[in-house]
């Protein structure tokens, strides 16, 4: 069964899974004014992910709701592939995903019974995030980009926007010295709440077929369009 929907639920949701893709996918990190030391990082890491067609990581994320003084945890593994195709597979909560195909954006709620579908080239499109995703933003032009030093050994670099982008307050990217892999993204928005994502196992160029991100629908599940 198919059908309309005007249900913004995973909209918050699509925007943290959005910021953590373009972390890996964009190639427009570099601000227009850095120190030499900002610039070696921020070109390296450009390099590293550049260089790649497809890489896949496991992740783990917590969000820190400010209002409701609670912590939401969940892993899995993420896939990705070059242009706009992209699958968070998560193992808590089990059986969700969301997916990107090229064309579409998919949010599957198991306990919902339902996919929500979206057209991936107006998906959230007040959502700056997700439009670097798709190619269609920069973030030297609605982020401010500076290097904070180190944490734990690692590069830290903050990325702050210049209006009011989703929602979105502040990104933080650690960045791992000698291979220049991501290693967490911190996410703060409007309302204080903090989303932390880490990745581990990070493989890069190694293959990824275009099957793995065809979208299968489970027996009895719903798929629900938002917009067109």
């Amino acid at each position: 069964m198919r059908g309309k929907s005007r249900n913004k639920g995973p909209k918050r949701f699509f925007l943290l899974l959005s910021v953590g893709a373009l972390i890996f996918a964009d190639s427009s990190l570099k601000p227009a004014a850095q120190s030499k030391e900002e610039d070696q990082v921020i070109e390296s890491l450009q390099k590293s992910y550049d260089s790649s067609v497809d890489f896949t990581a496991e992740f783990r994320q917590e969000t820190e709701l400010k209002t409701l003084s609670r912590n939401l945890k969940a892993r899995g593994k993420l896939y990705f592939k070059r242009p706009g195709r992209m699958l968070w597979r998560y193992e808590e909560p089990k059986g969700q995903f969301v997916l990107a195909d090229g064309k579409s954006l998919y949010y599957y709620q198991p306990e919902q019974a339902q996919i929500i579908k979206s057209p991936l080239k107006n998906a959230f499109r007040s959502d700056i995030p997700l439009s670097f995703l798709l190619g269609i933003g920069s973030l030297k032009k609605d982020f401010k980009v500076g290097l904070k030093g180190l944490e734990q050994g690692h590069y830290v670099l903050q990325l702050g926007p210049k209006g009011e982008l989703g929602g979105v307050g502040e990104i933080t990217l650690g960045i791992d010295r000698d291979k220049f892999d991501i290693l967490w993204a911190r996410i703060r928005d409007a309302a204080g709440n903090v989303t932390t994502l880490r990745f581990s196992d990070t493989r890069k160029g190694i293959g990824l077929k275009d099957s793995l991100f065809h979208l299968e629908v489970p027996d009895g599940v719903d798929v629900v369009e938002l917009g067109s």
